[in-house]
């Protein structure tokens, strides 16, 4: 008797661990990364630090190879991308046969990342060889759909009332309390914010906070004193962004059906900053995947933002903004190792907890917007501060350069002054706001 509890005590714990390495479960994965990065610096330490061997010297190795889609066919285009533990990367992308080549990459161990532009990745790990050639083929699955997100129930739209902010600019608004479920779990706290005394539907913007979205009245009353409908959104700060990403989905369908009132959602914008920024991104990846068919939160459009509202009342967006957005997730992770970045707030610890990123690099692939640029987003502004001590200022730079290779109409604000939040003081939260009116009545109206 007593041997068989010991057995199926050792079976239990077997699966138990297993699923505990493997699951994808937000509430394990985090806390195993952490862990796993622990012992690892661990060992480092012990050993003479083997995790940046080749990084610093001796003879270089390369990959070539041919991306295909599930048929066969030669894919171009593709980003192909090695990355190391601590974020280093060497990338390129596939020429018109499908084919690529990374020359001058030092000897070790990595990840092979390779996925279109707004689409999923793929991943392999090998080893490259000093004073060798690799060759590595790769079959890519192509995502070129989302699965439509399931509509918001027992929507509540509540009363207008009149609110005021003076500081740091001052405006007049009126505000309504949205609340709305899923799946039967309720939504997070949503304001809706409309100018005083309209007469005709506003342009809609979708303003995804980094927090609450009641500590940020004073952006949105402003905004919606201008003349916008500003729905407010503020994700709570955690590792499960798809299912806030389908919240925000739910908020444009919400202004696509007329179920928020003076909303015009054929002329709809978002604009997120520091964490939100990466649901923005996503948003927009999103957008991209659903093009050609009637998913996701709206139809395909050009590159000038001429876009329209689906007949399913989902919402296209006519444009973006970006405000201390980070756009590179595996770059973030490099600085952070070599210690050129040190982040406030714990984010190096939220870094820590997405992975190694030649262990995890999907998750890194797919949060970093840097690498899903395409020539039909709609038009994108980037602000940031030179003094960002949160996400570096060459996020944007780097979005910005991308958004030029695909001929996507952008424009890049650097602020001398300020800080990660643009709203510290009157002056910076007065350019900031100009900024933003000026590109949105440009392009949205």
């Amino acid at each position: 008797m007593a041997r068989r509890i010991a057995l199926a005590a050792l079976v239990l714990a077997s699966v138990t661990s297993a699923w505990l390495l493997s699951t994808d479960d937000a509430r394990v994965w985090p806390v195993r990364n952490t862990l796993q990065y622990h012992v690892m610096r661990w060992w480092q330490a012990a050993t003479g630090s083997p995790g940046t061997q080749g990084l610093n010297g001796g003879a270089l190795g390369s990959i070539r190879g041919r991306v295909r889609d599930a048929q066969g066919f030669p894919l171009s285009g593709i980003h192909v991308l090695l990355t190391r533990w601590d974020g280093t990367t060497y990338g390129t992308r596939t020429g018109r046969a499908g084919d690529y080549r990374i020359d001058g990459v030092p000897a070790g161990s990595y990840a092979l990342v390779t996925g279109e532009a707004a689409g999923g990745g793929n991943a392999k790990w090998l080893r490259i060889v000093e004073q060798q050639d690799m060759r590595a083929d790769v079959r890519l699955m192509r995502e070129r759909h989302v699965a439509r997100v399931a509509p918001a129930q027992n929507v509540e739209v509540g009363d207008a009332e009149r609110v005021r902010v003076d500081a740091p600019l001052p405006g007049e608004a009126l505000r309504r309390t949205v609340r709305f479920s899923s799946g039967g779990r309720p939504s997070q706290p949503v304001l809706y914010y409309t100018p005083i005394g309209l007469t005709a539907p506003a342009p809609v913007l979708l303003a995804v906070y980094p927090g609450p979205a009641d500590g940020w009245g004073a952006a949105s009353v402003p905004l919606a004193a201008a003349g916008y409908a500003v729905i407010a959104a503020g994700p709570a700060y955690s590792f499960e962004l798809e299912r806030d990403v389908d919240e925000l989905a739910r908020l444009l369908q919400l202004a696509g059906d007329g179920r928020l009132p003076g909303a015009d959602a054929r002329r709809t914008a978002v604009l997120g900053g520091s964490y939100s920024a990466l649901h923005v991104q996503r948003l927009m990846q999103r957008e991209h995947n659903a093009q050609g068919s009637d998913a996701g939160i709206g139809a395909s459009g050009s590159a000038s933002g001429a876009r329209s509202r689906s007949s399913s009342g989902s919402v296209a967006l006519k444009a973006a903004v970006l405000m201390g957005a980070p756009s590179d997730l595996f770059d973030m992770r490099r600085r952070l190792e070599n210690g050129t970045y040190v982040p406030p707030f714990g984010l190096d610890q939220a870094l820590i907890a997405l992975g190694f990123p030649d262990r995890e690099p999907v998750r890194h692939w797919r949060y970093s917007g840097a690498y899903h640029v395409h020539s039909g987003m709609p038009p994108v502004l980037l602000v940031h501060s030179r003094q960002d001590d949160v996400v570096p200022y060459q996020q944007s730079e780097l979005l910005a350069r991308l958004l030029s290779d695909a001929s996507v109409p952008h424009e890049l604000r650097l602020l001398d002054g300020g800080s990660h939040y643009l709203l510290s003081n009157e002056a910076d939260a007065r350019a900031v706001r100009d900024l933003t009116l000026t590109f949105l009545r440009r392009y949205v109206g």
